[in-house]
């Protein structure tokens, strides 16, 4: 089920296109479900970038995991919505070959973001036919799916175009509408050399529900799929052009460049505490990002001998750059009413590595790397209040950091490797919050991670790997987007083991089970304050998937997260559910049927939880908080401190053919 390969942490995995695409994908990065101990979730409508929760890490939009396609960085600096801002709404499934994980910060070649690890999405460059796809089902949803593969002398061409809508389960109809466009062309220079230029497309429109109070759910005045502001949503636009070029030396080297331009833009529209700032005009934001990013990736790698030693050395260099204009205003109705942001910032940075792979028996090595990553950050406020002194919002600064990796790789034991990880890694945090005074945050937060993992195989079937992993982050400081301030959260520390398992049942059935437990806390906070809020503490997912030889495939899944503290206090609680998935198929030589069932059982369960204060027009005072809630606000009252919730699709159907010529 997961590829096996020459790991450096029991942690590291590939999972190939065959297992992920057994499963139900509502959304384009339900792919990445697949990918032990990762969970991911939606909750401002599907052209929002997702959620993602991995090892004690609620790291938002992507803070504090690193995503890529193709070694194309994902996540945005200094964001409007929020630091490394991760959308991989663009992607389309089919496209993608195998999904690359590195967990945890052992690895020389990722730096900003890669603190509970890295995922690189691998597209394949070679189709065997063309397809066409149509598929539909719940919630008003359609798809169309175009794949041309050409057979071109010398060259290995694919397009790709995809159109999708829903509406998804609201009472406020989502109306989600997204293009995407792919064409990729690989061309052989000799038989030592390729080149492979990409270029991508995307837009997406949509409405969103947004987060729901429970109290009012809770009374009966709330469908749990209805909403308080049906005006929240958002557009989105992503094009991009990449090229790589790879080539093999004499001794058994390679060298490779990777270069690549980026373009995006998004408008965000949301209202997360309804009428307790302006119980006149209510409180929806409007989050602007507009950006281009430029950057290069250059590595080469050689292999030598010497006294019976194999060494493996990687030499690399990463640069980029972002020109960004962000803004946040004050709205009504998608209405402009006040600029509260607006801002031009430049960020660059520049990133290089060295990394060591040591054999020095066949039973044991030793992987060394060293990384040092320099920024630069430039912000021009135009908003900035000159007239009075310590209020600096404009400026400049530069900031570095060193970070050694280091892993021991032990085999002595037939068919089982022992693994031991120890390294540094950081975060970058928003520009807007470094250059701010007396007021400024740390520019790159450091990551210190320590890792004890085994990997075995039993009777040529059993699959077996476990790992138990600590992480101290040196700061929590954020940018809060939808305030447009930084907030301090103090350092933390992240504990906890993962465990995997995958079984050959028969030749086309296969059994697996993946367990994460992790607890996360702030280190200085005492007593009953010390969690870390929505960081989530057991994640457990499984299932039977089946690819038999006549052609019919499936999978029946079940996916577990936990209860979790949702304040620091534990004061409010998000709630934990059980779901079960399933999926068949039928692929013959010129067809495919597939269908996909999400929430089999019904369930009714919450799929996105933040605890915020929010106030309803017919809360008046503190006597207006029900039992559950507690009232906000010392002079003035502001709302009730709440659990607001995105609520989980119930039961649902999607079905497709393809036609493969």
């Amino acid at each position: 089920m997961t590829a096996r390969r020459s790991f450096t942490a029991a942690s590291s995995s590939s999972v190939r296109d065959r297992d992920f695409l057994l499963r139900p994908r509502p959304r384009p990065v339900d792919i990445l479900q697949a990918v032990p101990g990762l969970y991911t979730n939606q909750h401002a409508g599907g052209g929002k970038a997702n959620q993602y929760f991995l090892r004690g890490f609620d790291a938002d939009h992507g803070t504090d995991v690193a995503l890529f396609v193709d070694g194309v960085p994902v996540n945005m600096v200094s964001h409007a919505h929020g630091q490394g801002y991760a959308d991989l709404n663009w992607i389309i499934p089919e496209l993608i070959e195998r999904v690359e994980v590195a967990k945890g910060p052992y690895f020389a070649q990722f730096g900003d973001f890669a603190t509970a690890g890295a995922i690189n999405l691998v597209t394949r460059r070679d189709f065997e036919k063309s397809q066409v796809t149509l598929g539909g089902g719940s919630f008003d949803t359609w798809r169309g799916l175009f794949i041309a593969a050409p057979e071109v002398e010398g060259w290995e061409p694919v397009i790709a175009a995809q159109v999708y809508g829903t509406n998804g389960p609201f009472e406020n109809a989502e109306r989600l509408q997204r293009f995407s466009l792919f064409t990729q062309v690989t061309r052989a220079l000799s038989e030592r050399s390729w080149l492979s230029v990409t270029l991508t497309s995307y837009g997406s429109g949509w409405n969103a529900s947004g987060q729901v109070p429970l109290r009012e759910v809770s009374a009966g005045r709330l469908d749990r799929f209805g909403f308080i502001d049906p005006t929240e949503g958002g557009n989105s636009q992503r094009h991009s052009l990449y090229g790589t070029w790879r080539a093999l030396t004499e001794d058994g080297g390679e060298v490779s460049v990777l270069a690549y331009a980026v373009q995006y833009r998004l408008n965000l529209f949301s209202n997360f505490s309804f009428f307790s700032r302006d119980p006149d005009n209510g409180d929806m934001i409007e989050q602007h990002d507009a950006r281009t990013i430029a950057g290069l990736h250059a590595s080469y790698r050689f292999r030598r001998e010497w006294r019976g030693l194999a060494f493996e050395t990687t030499l690399g260099t990463q640069l980029r750059t972002d020109a960004i204009a962000n803004s946040l205003y004050e709205d009504r109705a998608r209405e402009r009413l006040a600029t509260v942001v607006d801002a031009t910032v430049r960020e660059g940075s520049l990133g290089l590595y060295a990394q060591e792979d040591i054999t020095f028996t066949p039973w044991l090595r030793a992987v060394l790397g060293l990384r040092g990553d320099l920024f630069g950050f430039d912000v021009d406020d135009d908003l900035e209040d000159v007239g009075t002194q310590e209020t600096k919002s404009s400026g400049t600064r530069q900031a570095s950091r060193i970070s050694p990796k280091a892993s021991l790789v032990f085999g002595a034991i037939p068919a089982t490797e022992l693994y031991l990880n120890a390294g540094a890694g950081f975060h970058s945090n928003d520009a807007r919050g470094v250059v701010r005074g007396a007021d400024a945050v740390t520019p790159l937060t450091q990551a210190r991670g320590y890792e004890l993992g085994a990997r075995t195989r039993l009777f040529d079937a059993l699959d077996l790997a476990g790992s138990v992993f600590l992480l101290d982050l040196d700061s929590e400081l954020v940018w809060v987007g939808d305030e447009g301030t930084t907030e301090a959260r103090g350092p933390t520390r992240r504990r906890g083991l993962e465990a995997e398992a995958r079984l050959r049942i028969l030749p086309w059935l296969f059994a697996d089970v993946d367990l994460t437990v992790s607890r996360a806390t702030f280190v200085e906070n005492a007593g009953n304050a010390d969690a870390v809020a929505l960081a989530p503490t057991l994640i457990v997912a499984g299932g039977l998937s089946a690819r038999h030889p006549s052609g019919a495939y499936g999978r029946l899944g079940v996916i577990h997260l936990a209860d979790r503290p949702a304040t620091e206090d534990r004061f409010l609680t998000a709630e934990g559910f059980t779901r079960v998935d399933a999926s068949v198929g039928y692929r013959a030589s010129w067809f495919e049927a597939t269908l996909g069932l999400q929430n089999v059982l019904g369930t009714e369960w919450r799929e996105a939880q933040f605890a915020n204060v929010s106030r309803l027009p017919d809360e008046t005072g503190p006597e207006s908080c029900p039992a559950g809630t507690r009232p906000a606000g010392e002079d003035t009252f502001e709302g009730c401190e709440d659990l607001h919730f995105t609520p989980g699709a119930p039961f649902n159907a999607q079905a497709s053919v393809s036609f493969f010529f």
